[in-house]
């Protein structure tokens, strides 16, 4: 690394302030929540607004287009803006898009609260990692990493398993209500617990510059690779989560119950085996080979015509598994905040990517394919995830030994 790059790094972070990284982690649920509120009351609203399924789609679909538009952006400005400012105003704008959404306005207005939830989300989600980072040891930085890309996987799972309450008792209004007192309750606990940002000391970029430094973060492996080997995690978990209960007959009901949570394990147990068994870049490599090995056990009984359950739980832990290592990267490769910000912001780019581009790919083959529809789509993302972490590390290493 250049030695001009290296004095730029922060001092190293002696201890890990727990309370601090969690109130992190929470406000990242609370920004998932911003997905799977529309998710779990997709048929609520589309009563309440008298919409077609198509048109409640554009506004479950309108946060993630944001974050894939625009996650590279808020990468490269994040440091000129502050991390804990960009949090605070992610937080805050989205507390109050929440509220108006809580009082039913008109669909077009409703449409456009959602699209600058994607701005909230795509706040938080660049600057929240970022500061888990600069508040975490280095012996606890693989764990915090760990810990936070379980976010989106709680989000839906909290909603899943409180939101029938709420909406019995509350209705739609209650629902909103309550995400937007939660935002807002983060916002206030981000206020006292994270320290404030420092001076300002990197420079707006040029609007002019922008093309030219979205080229650069994805020339560079410590900022394209989380983000390249995290598309191929996304584009898989979401297909899998929604097509694998499809196939498993009479265990379908626990089963649809159980796989996110798996899902959300493997992600967790990254961080772990991350920080004290093996390097996140051969942690990504062994979890995509593993998944890949999975899927070729999940088409061999489907072919068969044996239960999948137990093949389908491992398959959806080893792609938890990829999905936190792939966060893992961000600060094995680099140990600089901007760096890191601007791999964060490739991550929400190529992720949304992944969400968008892999439950379509996964239907069209099963259409096409039958069951085997499923396991193909899934070895071709294994394989390729594999193959660009292998690369990509190696490539990396090979630049930092020229300086």
């Amino acid at each position: 690394m250049p030695a001009s790059s290296a004095s730029l790094a922060p001092a190293p972070t002696i201890t890990t302030h727990w309370p601090r990284i969690t109130t992190l982690w929470l406000c990242g649920v609370l920004a998932a929540m911003q997905f799977s509120k529309v998710s779990f009351a997709f048929q609520a609203l589309q009563a309440a607004y008298g919409a077609t399924p198509a048109a409640m789609g554009w506004i479950l679909s309108t946060v993630g287009m944001v974050g894939l538009v625009f996650g590279v952006t808020v990468g490269l400005v994040a440091p000129a803006i502050g991390y804990r400012r960009l949090l605070l105003a992610g937080m805050g704008l989205g507390a109050v898009l929440a509220l108006l959404q809580s009082l039913a306005p008109p669909f077009p207005l409703l449409w456009l609260t959602r699209l600058f939830e994607g701005v909230s989300q795509l706040a938080v989600v660049v600057a929240a990692p970022t500061l888990v980072m600069q508040h975490s040891a280095p012996r606890h930085r693989s764990i915090a990493m760990g810990l936070w890309s379980t976010f989106v996987g709680v989000a839906f799972a909290l909603t899943a398993a409180g939101g029938g309450w709420v909406l019995a008792r509350f209705q739609l209004s209650g629902l909103l209500m309550l995400h937007a007192a939660g935002m807002a309750a983060m916002c206030v606990a981000v206020l006292g617990l994270v320290p404030a940002d420092g001076a300002r000391s990197q420079p707006w970029p040029a609007l002019a510059s922008l093309p030219q430094l979205h080229a650069r973060i994805y020339s560079q492996w410590a900022t394209a690779l989380p983000g390249g080997c995290f598309f191929f995690y996304t584009a898989s978990a979401i297909a899998l989560l929604t097509f694998v209960p499809q196939h498993a007959g009479a265990d379908r009901p626990w089963l649809a119950v159980l796989l996110p949570l798996v899902s959300i394990a493997g992600t967790f147990s990254a961080g772990w085996l991350g920080q004290s068994l093996v390097a996140p870049a051969r942690l990504v490599r062994a979890a995509f080979a593993g998944v890949a090995l999975a899927g070729l056990a999940l088409g061999a009984c489907l072919a068969l015509g044996l239960a999948i359950a137990p093949v389908a739980l491992l398959l959806l832990y080893l792609v938890g598994l990829a999905g936190g290592a792939s966060f893992g990267l961000i600060p094995y490769l680099s140990p600089l905040p901007a760096t890191q910000a601007r791999a964060t912001g490739a991550v929400a780019q190529l992720g949304n990517l992944g969400s968008t581009l892999g439950p379509p790919v996964f239907a069209l083959a099963t259409m096409a394919l039958g069951s085997w529809g499923l396991v193909l789509p899934l070895l071709c993302f294994a394989l390729l995830g594999c193959t660009l972490a292998s690369v990509g590390t190696r490539r990396h290493q090979a630049a930092l030994q020229k300086f």
